[in-house]
């Protein structure tokens, strides 16, 4: 099969629908993980968070890379421009999860949900127009 073959590439509106598949899929596996970190192993709730968004975001990055955008290897320079454009994002984030749930006491996962709505609007101007976009 050839790099082609592996590829979701096409339209920029098919990129972004796999995009989008690929964050809320990503979503559902990040909610997972936090809830072993933070009820199962009782790590505090902004370091279970950021271990999780860390581990996703590494993760979203080799599958996009790869199988959005049919690279057929990562680039130090892709996955540098993805972090820093997920910097963002995941400030949106972290602060929404943990503001909403110790400020508001709003339950952990309704405060995922909302955090990982308002990150994917940055992150959907940012890492996706801005490492992937062909020029």
């Amino acid at each position: 099969m050839t790099d082609k073959g592996l590829s979701m590439r096409g339209t920029l509106p098919s990129r972004v629908s796999w995009w989008f598949v690929l964050g809320v899929c990503a979503a559902g596996v990040e909610l997972a993980l936090l809830r072993v970190l933070y009820e199962g192993l009782t790590w505090p709730l902004p370091v279970a968070t950021a271990v999780a968004a860390e581990t996703l975001i590494l993760a979203k990055f080799l599958i996009a890379d790869r199988f959005i955008f049919g690279h057929p290897r990562p680039a130090l320079e892709r996955a540098i421009k993805y972090h820093g454009a997920c910097a963002g994002a995941f400030v949106v984030y972290w602060l929404v999860i943990n503001g909403l749930a110790e400020l508001f006491a709003i339950p952990y996962a309704v405060a995922f949900v909302v955090g990982t709505a308002a990150s994917f609007t940055w992150s959907l101007a940012t890492n996706f127009l801005w490492v992937w976009v062909t020029r």
